[in-house]
C-alpha cells in the first residue's frame, strides 16, 4: 500500500504534471548564483503568482509602512529569500485541486505557523528566518497531498471524521483511512521535488520530536522552531484546520532551549497584534 501511495505522489510531482512555474522556481532557487532579477523574471510570467506575492508582501507580518504596489518593490523590500519562500509556498499550494474554501483555511493556517516561526527565528536564530518561514508554510503540505491523491470512497468518511482531530489522533485516522499520514505524505512529496533537508526535516518532525532519530538529525534549530510554533498556534488561535496540540513536549522543549515566559509573551503579543488583520487578509473573519 505504501508503494501505491508513493507511486501516486511520484505521478503528482512528475515533470509532465508539475506546474511549469514550480519547475522554473526550483531551478532558480537551486542555483546559488541566482539573482533578484532572475527570480522576478520567473514570477512575472505568472500574473496570478505575481499579484499574490505583492498581496502577501502587504500583509501585517512584514510591517511595511507604505503600500507595496509592484513585484519589483516587493522583492526589493522583502529580499530574495523571503520572496523565494512566499513564491514557492504559494505555487505548491495552488497546484492541488482542493475546494477554494478548504484550501483558503489550510493556507491561512500555514501562513500563521510560518509567521510565528519567523518571529521566533528573528529572536533566536536570525540567519534561519526565511527557512523557518518556508518550513512553516509547507509543514502541513501532506494534508493537501492526501486530499488530492485519495479516491472518493476514502474521502467521504474521512472529511467528517477528521474534523477537530489533532496531532496523534489525526495521524491515527489518516493511517487507518489512507495507510499513510500527512507527515509521511508531505515528506515523500518534498523529497520527490528535491527539497533540502532543512525543509523536509521540519515537515517530518512537526508533530513529534520524540522519534528515536531526532537526536541524530541536522537542522534541529529549525525543526524545533516549527514543532514549537505548530503547538503554540493551538493555544493562540481557534482556527480550523489546526492540527497542532500544545503539550508537555512543547514545554520541555522551551525549557531546554532556554526560552522564558517573558520571551514567549513578547512573541505572542507581536503575533496576536497581526492575527486580526491576517484573518481579514485571508477573508476568514
Amino acid at each position: 500500500m505504501e508503494s501505491d501511495i508513493k507511486a501516486k505522489i511520484s505521478e503528482l510531482t512528475s515533470l509532465s504534471t508539475l506546474p511549469i512555474i514550480i519547475s522554473r522556481l526550483l531551478k532558480v532557487i537551486s542555483n546559488e548564483n541566482a539573482t533578484l532579477e532572475e527570480l522576478i523574471e520567473v514570477i512575472r510570467h505568472d500574473q496570478s503568482l505575481a499579484s499574490r506575492v505583492v498581496s502577501i508582501a502587504n500583509s501585517p507580518f512584514f510591517g511595511y509602512p507604505g503600500r507595496i504596489n509592484s513585484l519589483e518593490q516587493a522583492v526589493l523590500m522583502l529580499g530574495f529569500n523571503i520572496v523565494k519562500s512566499i513564491s514557492l509556498g504559494i505555487s505548491i499550494f495552488t497546484m492541488f485541486p482542493i475546494p477554494y474554501k478548504k484550501m483558503k483555511k489550510m493556507w491561512a493556517h500555514a501562513f500563521n505557523v510560518a509567521t510565528l516561526s519567523a518571529l521566533f527565528s528573528h529572536k533566536f536564530s536570525p540567519k534561519n528566518s526565511s527557512i523557518c518561514f518556508l518550513s512553516g508554510l509547507l509543514h502541513d503540505i501532506g494534508r493537501a497531498v492526501l486530499l488530492t491523491i485519495a479516491d472518493s470512497t476514502q474521502l467521504s468518511p474521512f472529511i467528517q471524521q477528521q474534523l477537530h482531530l489533532k496531532s496523534a489522533k489525526l495521524l491515527e485516522l489518516e493511517t487507518k483511512v489512507f495507510r499513510c499520514n500527512h507527515i509521511e505524505a508531505g515528506t515523500w512529496f518534498l523529497e520527490r521535488l528535491f527539497f533540502p533537508q532543512e525543509i523536509i526535516l521540519p515537515v517530518y518532525y512537526h508533530h513529534h520530536l520524540d522519534r528515536p532519530t531526532y537526536s541524530k538529525i541536522s537542522h534541529r534549530d529549525i525543526v524545533s522552531t516549527i514543532f514549537l510554533c505548530e503547538g503554540l498556534i493551538d493555544i493562540l488561535t481557534n482556527e480550523s484546520p489546526n492540527d497542532g496540540e500544545w503539550g508537555e513536549n512543547h514545554i520541555l522543549l522551551m525549557e531546554s532551549l532556554g526560552i522564558y515566559e517573558k520571551d514567549l509573551d513578547e512573541i505572542k503579543q507581536k503575533f496576536l497584534s497581526m492575527l486580526e488583520t491576517t484573518n481579514v487578509f485571508f477573508n476568514l473573519s
